[in-house]
Protein backbone atom coordinates (compact mmCIF):
# COMPACT_ATOMS: atom_id res chain seq x y z
CA UNK A 1 0.00 0.00 0.00
CA UNK A 2 1.38 3.64 -0.88
CA UNK A 3 2.45 6.15 1.63
CA UNK A 4 -0.86 8.40 0.84
CA UNK A 5 -3.16 5.12 0.43
CA UNK A 6 -2.46 4.19 4.17
CA UNK A 7 -2.96 7.43 5.34
CA UNK A 8 -6.13 8.14 3.92
CA UNK A 9 -7.14 4.13 5.06
CA UNK A 10 -5.62 5.57 8.56
CA UNK A 11 -7.61 8.74 8.84
CA UNK A 12 -10.59 8.22 6.64
CA UNK A 13 -13.20 9.29 9.37
CA UNK A 14 -11.03 12.99 9.51
CA UNK A 15 -11.79 12.41 5.30
CA UNK A 16 -15.36 12.67 5.44
CA UNK A 17 -15.35 15.23 8.22
CA UNK A 18 -14.08 17.29 6.44
CA UNK A 19 -15.91 16.83 3.18
CA UNK A 20 -19.47 16.97 4.97
CA UNK A 21 -18.64 20.09 6.75
CA UNK A 22 -21.65 22.16 6.93
CA UNK A 23 -19.27 24.94 5.91
CA UNK A 24 -19.19 23.52 2.07
CA UNK A 25 -22.48 22.22 2.28
CA UNK A 26 -24.11 25.72 3.02
CA UNK A 27 -21.71 27.40 0.57
CA UNK A 28 -22.67 24.57 -1.88
CA UNK A 29 -26.38 25.14 -1.25
CA UNK A 30 -26.56 28.64 -1.34
CA UNK A 31 -27.75 29.43 2.68
CA UNK A 32 -24.25 30.50 4.05
CA UNK A 33 -24.69 33.39 6.06
CA UNK A 34 -22.79 36.33 4.24
CA UNK A 35 -20.87 36.95 7.49
CA UNK A 36 -19.89 33.28 7.54
CA UNK A 37 -18.21 33.47 4.34
CA UNK A 38 -16.92 36.66 4.82
CA UNK A 39 -15.44 35.42 8.55
CA UNK A 40 -13.65 32.71 6.12
CA UNK A 41 -12.91 35.35 3.89
CA UNK A 42 -10.82 37.59 5.89
CA UNK A 43 -9.24 34.44 7.69
CA UNK A 44 -7.52 32.53 4.87
CA UNK A 45 -6.74 35.42 2.54
CA UNK A 46 -4.48 36.01 6.07
CA UNK A 47 -3.59 32.54 5.75
CA UNK A 48 -2.53 32.38 2.23
CA UNK A 49 -0.11 35.23 2.85
CA UNK A 50 1.17 33.31 5.50
CA UNK A 51 1.97 30.01 3.22
CA UNK A 52 4.04 31.81 0.74
CA UNK A 53 6.87 32.13 3.14
CA UNK A 54 5.98 28.81 4.19
CA UNK A 55 7.05 27.79 0.73
CA UNK A 56 9.73 29.62 0.55
CA UNK A 57 11.62 27.99 3.62
CA UNK A 58 10.90 24.55 1.94
CA UNK A 59 12.84 25.69 -1.09
CA UNK A 60 16.19 25.98 0.24
CA UNK A 61 15.97 22.59 1.50
CA UNK A 62 14.64 20.50 -1.45
CA UNK A 63 15.70 18.95 -4.20
CA UNK A 64 17.00 20.63 -7.53
CA UNK A 65 14.05 19.09 -9.25
CA UNK A 66 11.53 20.82 -6.98
CA UNK A 67 12.14 24.15 -7.28
CA UNK A 68 10.76 24.88 -10.33
CA UNK A 69 7.61 23.77 -8.81
CA UNK A 70 7.86 24.70 -5.70
CA UNK A 71 8.64 28.50 -7.22
CA UNK A 72 5.58 28.29 -9.19
CA UNK A 73 3.33 27.59 -5.95
CA UNK A 74 4.42 31.36 -4.72
CA UNK A 75 3.66 32.28 -7.63
CA UNK A 76 0.11 30.88 -7.60
CA UNK A 77 -0.44 32.12 -4.37
CA UNK A 78 0.18 35.37 -4.88
CA UNK A 79 -2.69 34.98 -7.82
CA UNK A 80 -4.88 33.62 -5.36
CA UNK A 81 -4.65 36.65 -2.87
CA UNK A 82 -5.59 38.62 -5.99
CA UNK A 83 -8.82 36.67 -6.98
CA UNK A 84 -9.33 37.04 -2.74
CA UNK A 85 -9.07 40.86 -2.96
CA UNK A 86 -11.35 41.23 -6.45
CA UNK A 87 -14.12 38.77 -4.57
CA UNK A 88 -14.20 40.68 -1.40
CA UNK A 89 -14.62 44.10 -3.42
CA UNK A 90 -17.32 42.65 -5.24
CA UNK A 91 -18.97 41.99 -1.99
CA UNK A 92 -17.98 44.92 0.00
CA UNK A 93 -16.18 42.86 2.38
CA UNK A 94 -12.82 44.51 4.10
CA UNK A 95 -10.30 41.99 3.94
CA UNK A 96 -8.38 44.02 6.37
CA UNK A 97 -10.95 44.13 9.14
CA UNK A 98 -10.15 41.39 11.36
CA UNK A 99 -6.62 39.91 12.67
CA UNK A 100 -6.10 36.34 12.44
CA UNK A 101 -8.80 33.93 15.01
CA UNK A 102 -6.95 32.01 17.05
CA UNK A 103 -7.45 28.89 14.92
CA UNK A 104 -6.06 30.49 11.99
CA UNK A 105 -3.07 31.99 13.86
CA UNK A 106 -2.63 28.15 15.06
CA UNK A 107 -2.37 26.93 11.69
CA UNK A 108 -0.23 29.60 10.64
CA UNK A 109 2.23 28.89 13.29
CA UNK A 110 2.15 25.30 12.44
CA UNK A 111 2.78 25.74 8.75
CA UNK A 112 6.05 27.90 9.49
CA UNK A 113 7.72 25.89 12.23
CA UNK A 114 7.30 22.84 10.21
CA UNK A 115 8.87 24.53 7.37
CA UNK A 116 11.66 25.58 10.08
CA UNK A 117 12.25 22.94 11.98
CA UNK A 118 11.16 19.42 10.42
CA UNK A 119 13.07 17.47 7.69
CA UNK A 120 11.74 18.50 4.18
CA UNK A 121 9.70 15.74 3.69
CA UNK A 122 7.88 16.32 7.20
CA UNK A 123 7.07 19.67 5.46
CA UNK A 124 6.28 18.13 2.00
CA UNK A 125 3.79 16.33 3.75
CA UNK A 126 1.69 18.98 4.68
CA UNK A 127 1.48 20.96 1.79
CA UNK A 128 0.29 17.91 -0.01
CA UNK A 129 -2.38 17.40 3.23
CA UNK A 130 -3.47 20.95 2.80
CA UNK A 131 -3.29 21.41 -0.38
CA UNK A 132 -5.46 17.83 -1.57
CA UNK A 133 -7.68 19.05 1.35
CA UNK A 134 -9.12 21.87 -0.49
CA UNK A 135 -9.02 20.33 -3.69
CA UNK A 136 -11.55 18.25 -2.30
CA UNK A 137 -13.60 20.56 -0.38
CA UNK A 138 -14.24 22.72 -2.92
CA UNK A 139 -15.26 19.92 -5.29
CA UNK A 140 -17.84 18.95 -2.96
CA UNK A 141 -18.92 22.47 -3.05
CA UNK A 142 -19.09 22.20 -6.98
CA UNK A 143 -21.42 19.34 -6.45
CA UNK A 144 -24.14 21.89 -6.37
CA UNK A 145 -23.37 25.24 -6.25
CA UNK A 146 -25.35 28.27 -8.39
CA UNK A 147 -23.51 28.82 -11.12
CA UNK A 148 -24.02 32.49 -10.50
CA UNK A 149 -22.98 31.94 -6.68
CA UNK A 150 -20.31 35.22 -5.73
CA UNK A 151 -17.81 32.35 -4.63
CA UNK A 152 -17.86 30.19 -8.21
CA UNK A 153 -14.52 31.49 -8.80
CA UNK A 154 -13.41 30.13 -5.32
CA UNK A 155 -14.51 26.79 -6.99
CA UNK A 156 -13.14 27.47 -9.81
CA UNK A 157 -9.34 27.60 -8.59
CA UNK A 158 -9.62 24.72 -6.35
CA UNK A 159 -12.24 22.16 -8.08
CA UNK A 160 -10.44 23.07 -11.34
CA UNK A 161 -8.27 20.93 -13.24
CA UNK A 162 -4.89 22.72 -13.27
CA UNK A 163 -5.64 22.85 -8.91
CA UNK A 164 -6.03 19.06 -9.71
CA UNK A 165 -3.27 18.77 -11.49
CA UNK A 166 -0.66 20.07 -8.92
CA UNK A 167 -2.42 17.98 -6.30
CA UNK A 168 -1.80 15.07 -8.21
CA UNK A 169 2.13 16.17 -8.55
CA UNK A 170 2.36 16.36 -4.99
CA UNK A 171 1.14 12.96 -3.92
CA UNK A 172 3.37 11.43 -6.70
CA UNK A 173 6.57 13.28 -4.87
CA UNK A 174 5.34 12.49 -1.72
CA UNK A 175 5.44 8.97 -2.38
CA UNK A 176 9.45 9.04 -3.62
CA UNK A 177 10.23 11.10 -0.50
CA UNK A 178 8.27 8.78 1.99
CA UNK A 179 9.53 5.65 -0.29
CA UNK A 180 13.22 7.17 0.63
CA UNK A 181 12.04 8.16 4.45
CA UNK A 182 12.97 5.83 7.04
CA UNK A 183 10.51 4.50 9.50
CA UNK A 184 10.99 7.13 11.92
CA UNK A 185 10.59 9.97 9.45
CA UNK A 186 7.59 8.31 8.09
CA UNK A 187 5.98 7.86 11.17
CA UNK A 188 6.48 11.75 11.69
CA UNK A 189 5.20 12.29 8.04
CA UNK A 190 2.01 10.18 9.30
CA UNK A 191 1.17 12.34 12.08
CA UNK A 192 1.76 15.43 10.43
CA UNK A 193 -0.81 14.16 7.78
CA UNK A 194 -2.98 13.65 10.80
CA UNK A 195 -2.52 17.43 12.19
CA UNK A 196 -2.94 18.54 9.48
CA UNK A 197 -6.38 17.63 8.62
CA UNK A 198 -7.60 18.07 11.70
CA UNK A 199 -6.41 21.65 11.05
CA UNK A 200 -8.21 21.83 8.00
CA UNK A 201 -11.08 20.70 9.85
CA UNK A 202 -10.96 23.25 12.53
CA UNK A 203 -10.24 26.27 10.05
CA UNK A 204 -13.82 25.52 8.86
CA UNK A 205 -15.06 25.22 12.28
CA UNK A 206 -13.70 28.53 12.98
CA UNK A 207 -15.94 30.56 10.04
CA UNK A 208 -19.00 28.77 10.81
CA UNK A 209 -18.36 29.62 14.53
CA UNK A 210 -17.13 33.15 13.99
CA UNK A 211 -14.35 31.68 16.96
CA UNK A 212 -12.28 34.47 17.92
CA UNK A 213 -9.72 33.78 21.10
CA UNK A 214 -10.57 31.80 23.88
CA UNK A 215 -11.92 33.48 27.21
CA UNK A 216 -11.73 37.45 25.84
CA UNK A 217 -14.46 38.96 24.85
CA UNK A 218 -12.01 41.61 22.48
CA UNK A 219 -8.36 40.28 21.45
CA UNK A 220 -7.39 44.04 21.73
CA UNK A 221 -5.56 43.81 18.71
CA UNK A 222 -5.18 46.56 15.93
CA UNK A 223 -6.00 46.10 12.47
CA UNK A 224 -3.91 44.34 10.53
CA UNK A 225 -1.70 46.04 7.52
CA UNK A 226 0.14 44.59 4.80
CA UNK A 227 -0.07 45.06 1.04
CA UNK A 228 -2.57 44.91 -1.33
CA UNK A 229 -1.59 42.09 -3.79
CA UNK A 230 -4.35 43.55 -6.69
CA UNK A 231 -4.15 46.90 -7.32
CA UNK A 232 -7.20 47.02 -9.63
CA UNK A 233 -10.00 44.88 -7.87
CA UNK A 234 -12.25 45.56 -10.64
CA UNK A 235 -10.26 43.68 -12.77
CA UNK A 236 -10.47 39.83 -13.35
CA UNK A 237 -7.17 37.80 -11.55
CA UNK A 238 -5.62 35.54 -13.82
CA UNK A 239 -5.76 31.85 -13.15
CA UNK A 240 -3.95 31.10 -10.05
CA UNK A 241 -2.74 27.61 -11.40
CA UNK A 242 -2.53 27.66 -14.92
CA UNK A 243 1.05 28.35 -15.49
CA UNK A 244 1.97 25.01 -13.37
CA UNK A 245 1.77 22.86 -16.08
CA UNK A 246 5.01 23.88 -17.61
CA UNK A 247 6.61 23.33 -13.47
CA UNK A 248 4.98 19.95 -13.14
CA UNK A 249 4.39 18.21 -16.17
CA UNK A 250 6.84 15.65 -16.90
CA UNK A 251 6.30 14.46 -13.36
CA UNK A 252 2.98 14.87 -13.62
CA UNK A 253 2.70 12.43 -16.33
CA UNK A 254 4.97 9.53 -13.80
CA UNK A 255 2.59 10.48 -11.18
CA UNK A 256 -0.69 9.11 -13.27
CA UNK A 257 0.96 5.55 -13.00
CA UNK A 258 0.10 5.84 -9.82
CA UNK A 259 -3.79 6.42 -8.86
CA UNK A 260 -3.16 6.79 -5.44
CA UNK A 261 -1.61 10.02 -5.64
CA UNK A 262 -4.77 11.37 -7.32
CA UNK A 263 -7.25 13.75 -5.36
CA UNK A 264 -10.58 11.91 -4.56
CA UNK A 265 -13.00 12.25 -7.95
CA UNK A 266 -16.26 12.83 -6.32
Amino acid sequence: MSFIAEQDHRFAPLWEQIREHRFLARTRDGTIPDETFAIWLRQDYLFVEAAIPFIAALIPRAPTEHWSALSGVVAALEKELKLFEERAAHVGVDLRGAPPAFTCHAYIQFLLATAHTRSYPEGYTVLYAAERAYHESWLVVREGIDPESPWMPFVENWAGEEFAGYVSYLGGELEKLAQAAGSAERARMTDLYRLTLLYEIAFWEMAVTAEGWPGVADDMASGPMGPAWNPDVEAAPERAWSHMAENVGEVTDDADENPDTHPQER
